[in-house]
């Protein structure tokens, strides 16, 4: 070749680098981040998880360690290390160094003045500078000497006795206007019980209040006694649920409602959100609005019963720097040797590491359920992600198209060298509904 024939090949070389180089830098951007940009994924305030937080956390002085908060999390990045990470109280006038750990896990222990708000930031930086979005975990914190888990049991107290009087004006005013299920099926529900059952008697054992960001759940057992306006025949049942409540004035009101069922026992699968898991194959009341025949039956996993269209089934996905593994929902399919640094080619997400990157126009959130218990996703609360990848975490998907998925993560087996095999089990509705 001539030296006038290579200048020539430079120059083509060069310009079709130069002409590459943007459409390479747009799919970079479709993933919502750059390699080198670090994450905060997992965060906590003792045993509270505030990763999903995103207005306000109320703390109780059941929520402290000897009055102490200790901060626990962990940043990552895709490629290089976490060397910094800090916190704000103040929204970002003064940043406070938490302590460092191995592979990006942080610890800072803190006292909070009571009954103060504070404005909550948290940012990691790499050893080359690059820092994380402080606002993707900005939100304020207060430590309240009040009670809201007891406010909360009242609530729940003044609903049962609004239904076992049969008050069906007194119950709705009770049920937020933002309930998670179908209201007007609720009211519907509640109406047919009080038409079809007679003598509802219902004895509640509270286990617990817990807070969940914005809501507040209450987990209890129950023993019910119904009698039957068709048969005359008295029913009887035990077993656990939950119910929802948010803040909404100034008190609280049914934000949701869990399989089995304690209010409107015919409307399970337009009502409830979700199904208590140890209550799967217990005897339950059931009531047939069209008959107005109540009976005994059993709790399925299901809240209104099984759908025959849910994909269901289990994979292991190997994942690392590069190349990493995608996978699809639709058939299960997973996609391994994928270039890391490209667009999709298939799969609904892939797994680099331990994180979890979605294919453009899916999102995802991540669920404080478990993935048994999770029979319906929510309709509202997606992102673009990434997301950090840990066993025992459950996430809801709004797929491209419609669909919903859910996505439970079983186990993450460290293989040393940034790579890991992820076991996933998998729920998939290709009917466009949100029901498992």
């Amino acid at each position: 070749m001539t030296r006038s024939s290579r200048m020539l090949a430079s120059v083509w070389l060069l310009f079709i680098t130069l002409l590459l180089a943007p459409a390479a830098q747009a799919a970079w951007w479709e993933f919502g981040r750059s390699d080198s940009e670090p994450v905060v994924t997992d965060l906590k305030f003792n045993r509270v998880d505030v990763a999903r937080a995103e207005d306000k956390v109320v703390l109780t002085r059941e929520d402290l360690d000897s009055g102490v908060i200790t901060l626990r999390g962990r940043a990552e990045v895709r490629r290089g290390l976490i060397g910094l990470v800090e916190l704000s109280l103040d929204g970002g006038q003064k940043w406070i160094k938490a302590s460092l750990g191995e592979r990006g896990a942080f610890t800072h222990e803190m006292r909070l003045d009571m009954e103060r708000e504070y404005n909550f930031r948290i940012r990691a930086t790499t050893t080359t500078g690059q820092k994380s979005d402080e606002e993707d975990h900005s939100f304020l914190v207060k430590i309240t000497a009040a009670n809201p888990q007891e406010e909360v049991r009242q609530a729940f107290l003044q609903l049962l006795q609004a239904y076992m009087q049969e008050s069906r004006s007194t119950f709705m005013r009770l049920v937020s206007n933002d309930f998670e299920g179908n209201e007007a099926a609720l009211e519907d529900a509640i109406t047919d019980d009080f038409r079809y059952l007679d003598n509802i008697r219902i004895e509640p054992q509270i286990s617990r209040v817990a807070q969940f960001d914005k809501s507040y759940e209450v987990y209890f057992t129950f023993n019910r006694q119904v009698q039957s306006v068709r048969s005359g025949q008295t029913l009887r049942d035990s077993a656990a649920s939950t119910v929802g409540f948010v803040r909404e004035g100034d008190g609280f009101k049914l934000s949701r409602l869990a399989a089995p069922l304690i209010f409107g026992l015919s409307g399970a699968s337009e009502i409830a959100t979700s199904v208590t898991g140890q209550s799967v194959g217990t005897t339950i009341i059931t009531l047939d609005p069209n008959t107005g025949t109540a009976a005994t039956g059993t709790q399925g996993a299901l809240p209104g019963g099984s759908s025959a269209s849910v994909e269901t089934g289990s994979a292991t996905l190997f994942a690392s720097n590069n190349p990493c593994t995608a996978f699809e929902f639709d058939g299960g399919n997973t996609y391994p040797g994928q270039n890391c640094l490209g667009a999709f080619p298939e799969g609904d997400l892939r797994v680099e590491s331990n994180l979890m990157f979605l294919q453009t126009g899916n999102q995802a959130q991540l669920l404080g359920s478990s993935f048994d218990t999770t029979n319906q996703a929510p309709a509202s609360g997606y992102g673009s992600g990434p997301f950090g990848i840990s066993a025992g975490q459950v996430y809801a998907f709004q797929l491209l198209g419609g669909k919903y998925a859910i996505l439970g993560i079983t186990s993450v087996t460290d293989l040393g060298g940034g790579t890991f095999n992820i076991g996933i089990r998998y729920k998939y509705q290709p009917d466009g509904s949100r029901n498992f």
